[in-house]
């Protein structure tokens, strides 16, 4: 979930920003108009419920560099956070929806990464962090508490760490959206990709089950099948179309997704970064925070090993911390290009900061 009230109303200024209208010279001026737009009130991107993980995927920084101890969210805190979270009411999502597709030029309902981030993720709390939900052996009381409150709730699995059972409870609790992270066609390319207790059939099979009981049961939980695309040639195009078409005829919103937002250029500089991230910079500091199960709170859902904290909730509240000097600082970072070397968001983040247009941009004359 993010401040959808903040994406719009921040249009016409991001606009100026990215055409090239402004530069670093209105730095100041563009801090107290965010800050005039920015809601005081946090919202929560993602909650990170455990870090438990049993698979090596290849693109996750979590396999080679994450040291945190694996731990599970403590449930007290779990539920405090819950309390700070404000659903977004219909009105208002229709609304959202119906001018990005008339003034921002995006359709949240087509079947993309775009129209998954618009469409979904913008009235959805993510569980998931570094770890796989699936793990979290509280993960069924942690959706009967969202669906007590009435919070939507989406989390991104590999079935290779999910039961059919557990699957069928968490449909039971409420859960709203459960994504299945396949990124290839065959056994031996999946275990290569995910690490090898991944295992492409059974995977196949266990979605195909649920597909029947979903449909038995008349549960609403919507399912997304999504590859990410690793690679960018003819060979890898052909795999993704055939990934589209084997669930063409499916009660399912499948998609490919672009490989946005890396933090290791290393692994493939070649990509194109296809998703609605490209076209702008970065506005997490103000849409969005996360809180990781430790109960530090991080700036993205990038931040694997606790790079960048902004704050604890076991000391401070939420809203404390989304308003603190610690924020305001990061902020003024994004806008200005201050940031201290080695900084992850400058150093190991692919998308654009906001800095990087104004120091393109050209200062407008005065007439």
């Amino acid at each position: 979930m993010y401040d959808i009230n903040f994406f719009k109303n921040s249009h016409p200024i991001k606009e100026k920003i990215t055409n090239g209208s402004l530069s670093l010279s209105e730095a100041n001026v563009i801090e107290k108009e965010m800050e005039i737009l920015r809601s005081k009130n946090p919202t929560i991107f993602n909650i990170e419920t455990t870090n438990y993980c049993n698979m090596k995927c290849v693109m996750c920084p979590r396999t080679i560099f994450m040291t945190r101890k694996n731990i599970w969210i403590d449930d007290n805190l779990f539920e405090r956070m819950l309390d700070n979270i404000k659903v977004h009411e219909k009105k208002d999502l229709d609304n959202f929806w119906s001018w990005l597709e008339k003034d921002a030029n995006f359709n949240p309902n087509e079947i993309s990464e775009n129209g998954f981030y618009f469409s979904i993720v913008s009235r959805c709390l993510i569980l998931h962090g570094y770890g796989e939900p699936f793990l979290d052996k509280y993960l069924i009381k942690r959706l009967d508490a969202c669906k007590k409150r009435n919070i939507p709730t989406y989390f991104s699995c590999t079935p290779a760490t999910m039961t059919v059972e557990k699957a069928v409870k968490a449909m039971e609790s409420g859960l709203t959206v459960l994504k299945f992270s396949l990124d290839a066609m065959d056994d031996g390319t999946i275990k290569s990709i995910r690490g090898k207790r991944a295992d492409y059939f059974d995977s196949i099979e266990k979605i195909k089950t649920l597909l029947k009981i979903k449909k038995e049961r008349n549960f609403k939980t919507l399912f997304v099948p999504c590859m990410i695309s690793l690679n960018n040639d003819d060979k890898s195009k052909e795999i993704q179309k055939k990934f589209l078409d084997f669930w063409k005829n499916e009660d399912v919103y499948a998609y490919v997704k672009s490989q946005d937002n890396r933090w290791h250029f290393e692994q493939n500089q070649k990509l194109e970064n296809k998703s609605h991230y490209a076209k702008q910079y970065c506005e997490y500091p103000w849409t969005s925070l996360t809180v990781m199960a430790e109960g530090n709170v991080v700036p993205c859902t990038q931040i694997s090993n606790n790079e960048i904290i902004l704050g604890n909730v076991n000391k401070k509240s939420l809203k404390d911390i989304w308003n603190s000097e610690e924020y305001q600082n990061f902020r003024n970072m994004h806008i200005t290009g201050n940031f201290p070397k080695g900084h992850k968001c400058v150093e190991k983040c692919d998308q654009v900061k906001l800095f990087e247009y104004l120091k393109r941009g050209k200062k407008i004359k005065k007439v």
